[in-house]
């Protein structure tokens, strides 16, 4: 009975480290419009959370992201998510989120 508790907790611990890591979500408010590439500069105090591009794809958030970067793009008919996986996120040397980048279909 003991050696199987201790297999459980083996497991359980094995399992806990597999797991993913939290995901933190960023929104931008685009024209209907646009579509392609984006960059946001992050960690800016004082400005909204919610960052709006300009015509050229270009916009600011005070988010300060951690981990991997999933994307809530609103445009005015419709809002999508751009998964983590298709966001590039640049650090800075400290490891603080700098600029964010993804594709807008």
């Amino acid at each position: 009975m003991k050696r199987s508790l201790h297999i459980a907790l083996v497991i359980s611990v094995s399992l806990a480290s597999c797991a993913k890591h939290p995901v933190s979500k960023v929104s931008v408010k685009v024209d209907d419009g646009f579509s392609g590439h984006f960059s946001l500069t992050t960690c800016i105090p004082g400005v909204a959370e919610v960052a709006v591009l300009n015509e050229t794809g270009e916009g600011t958030t005070s988010a300060c992201p951690s981990g991997d970067v999933e994307i809530t793009v609103i445009k005015p008919s419709r809002s999508f998510r751009i998964e983590a996986e298709n966001v590039h996120v640049r650090m800075s040397h400290d490891g603080t989120p700098v600029h964010l980048s993804a594709q807008i279909p």
